[in-house]
């Protein structure tokens, strides 16, 4: 009769059986009511999202933010006239021969793009001899000017500016015979960039 030793010996590749071991839990009824909120056997209601609920609560929030910078944004009105008056001495007139071109909304305020051209053939007897960026908010309003040479120039800038906080930037044109064109637009800024 072959012994243990012997039937170990002709299977070296047998292995002992494994024992698992169970780990026991006390029942939740010896537990405290503290220690069961400790522990997390308490029962936890779930949330249930689904992909409709999260998009119309997306598009109610959206909505409701758009709505909240809308109503915020004040009217251009008659103060930017009144300010290039009294800056100037003479009363501009809005022209869309200028364009304008910042960003709606900048997050800081000390490098806001700032993109100014201007309908203009550039002959002596039409051009555009300077042009100022005015922005009202700031410490210091003017905030750039720009000198053209008749048929010297092409009519364009682009640059950076400051902005203290949101604002209409003001664009006056001085063309040769004297008229004043003027041009605005509103920028939302995040931060203030004239600290």
């Amino acid at each position: 009769m072959p012994t243990v030793a012997a039937a170990a010996r002709r299977n070296r590749f047998a292995r002992a059986p494994m024992i698992r071991l169970q780990r026991t839990k006390a029942p939740a009824s010896r537990i405290s009511p503290i220690d069961r909120k400790d522990l997390g056997l308490e029962k936890k209601r779930q949330l249930s999202f689904t992909r409709r609920t999260v998009l119309s609560a997306a598009v109610a929030g959206s909505a409701g933010f758009a709505s909240a910078a809308l109503a915020s944004t004040p009217t251009p009105g008659d103060d930017a006239a009144k300010l290039v008056k009294q800056l100037t001495g003479k009363t501009p007139i809005a022209s869309d021969r200028l364009h304008l071109m910042m960003p709606q909304v900048f997050p800081n305020g000390y490098t806001v793009p700032f993109t100014l051209v201007i309908d203009s053939p550039m002959t002596e007897s039409d051009h555009v001899r300077h042009v100022s960026v005015l922005a009202p908010r700031n410490p210091l309003v003017e905030v750039a000017t720009f000198h053209f040479v008749p048929q010297r120039s092409e009519p364009r800038v682009s640059t950076r500016i400051r902005l203290a906080e949101p604002q209409y930037v003001l664009a006056v044109a001085e063309t040769n015979d004297g008229t004043l064109l003027m041009t605005e637009t509103w920028v939302e800024v995040a931060t203030n960039g004239c600290k």
